[in-house]
């Protein structure tokens, strides 16, 4: 069973739904697979542009949220009805419809860039916001943003009727004669001469350059925002470290406070001790004091005891001797 043919449309639709970081090398071997087989369609691969970020989110509403590009397309349309018939009840009605559903898509976008890996920063959020709304102010973008090929944010018109800037696509540069290209406003773009090779090839050299001058531009813009979060970063891990410091001396200040506090305290139980060393100095030499004393008295009650034992014993000898006496 013979295998089908590359299609230019499938290839560039699954490009176009892959992230900006793996569109070029994605594409590159895509057209290097096809540079032998099919040259001319190669040619038309190489030259489709890497989408931003924002453009990237808005392609994948078109390629997995069909339905609700849809819907923001019919409302549009239903808008410039509204607008061009005067209808204020409702103009009011579909302005309020507007808001919710570009509000919903813009969250949808958020959620699928995120659950890719690629969160989308603010300004990538706005980008969305403002391709929803070029969508629905003019036909032309809403057909890109259906198509799902954008490379770049679209921008509301300034005026009814005027073209959104930054509605650029793949423009399929390599295309063959007589395929079919977007639509687009009548006068806006006259039919080119059918190029020779010679122009081709020209024209394919400066589309490569133009191409490798964006991708060092998105590049240069992706290492700026690179910087520029890694500056926010350190400018908090800066913060919080400015407050840890605070904390640590204010913790230090405490302890300091403490410690002259106890210090103090230290010096005061130095002092009381002091105090009660010298009271039990003076206690002991009391004690020593009374005990000589209280030895000395002993000394003598001694010696007065023995006085009256004498002074006794003489008297009774003189008793003895005044009885023996009377009785001779």
């Amino acid at each position: 069973m013979a295998s089908t043919p590359p299609d230019f449309n499938a290839i560039a639709d699954a490009l176009y739904a892959l992230a900006p970081t793996d569109f070029t090398a994605t594409r590159n071997e895509r057209a290097d697979e096809l540079k032998k087989s099919d040259p001319r369609l190669a040619q038309r691969i190489r030259a489709l542009h890497r989408p931003t970020l924002a453009a990237w989110a808005a392609n994948l509403l078109a390629h997995r949220h069909h339905d609700l590009v849809e819907q923001l397309i019919e409302l549009g349309q239903a808008l410039r009805d509204a607008q061009r018939h005067l209808a204020s009840e409702q103009l009011r009605a579909l302005t309020d419809r507007r808001r919710q559903l570009v509000q919903a898509l813009t969250e949808q976008a958020r959620q699928d860039a995120a659950a890719a890996g690629h969160p989308l920063g603010a300004d990538a959020v706005g980008d969305v916001t403002r391709t929803l709304s070029a969508a629905l102010a003019d036909p032309d973008a809403a057909r890109a943003l259906a198509k799902g090929r954008l490379t770049a944010a679209l921008e509301p018109p300034l005026w009814p009727g005027a073209a959104p800037s930054g509605a650029e696509t793949d423009r399929d540069v390599g295309a063959p004669a007589g395929a079919a290209q977007p639509a687009a406003r009548q006068g806006t773009f006259r039919k080119a001469a059918e190029p020779s090779d010679g122009q081709e090839r020209s024209a394919a050299r400066a589309e490569a350059a133009r191409q490798r001058l964006r991708e060092q531009e998105q590049a240069a813009r992706e290492t700026v925002a690179a910087a520029v979060e890694t500056e926010r970063e350190a400018s908090g891990r800066a913060a919080d470290a400015d407050r840890v410091l605070r904390d640590a001396q204010s913790v230090l200040r405490r302890a300091q406070g403490e410690t002259e506090r106890a210090r103090a305290e230290l010096a005061r139980a130095q002092e009381h001790e002091a105090s009660a060393r010298e009271d039990l100095a003076q206690a002991g030499e009391r004690v020593r004091a009374a005990e000589d004393a209280a030895r000395t008295a002993g000394g003598r009650a001694a010696r007065s005891r023995e006085a009256v034992r004498d002074a006794v014993e003489r008297l009774q000898k003189l008793e003895a001797r005044g009885r023996g006496n009377h009785t001779s």
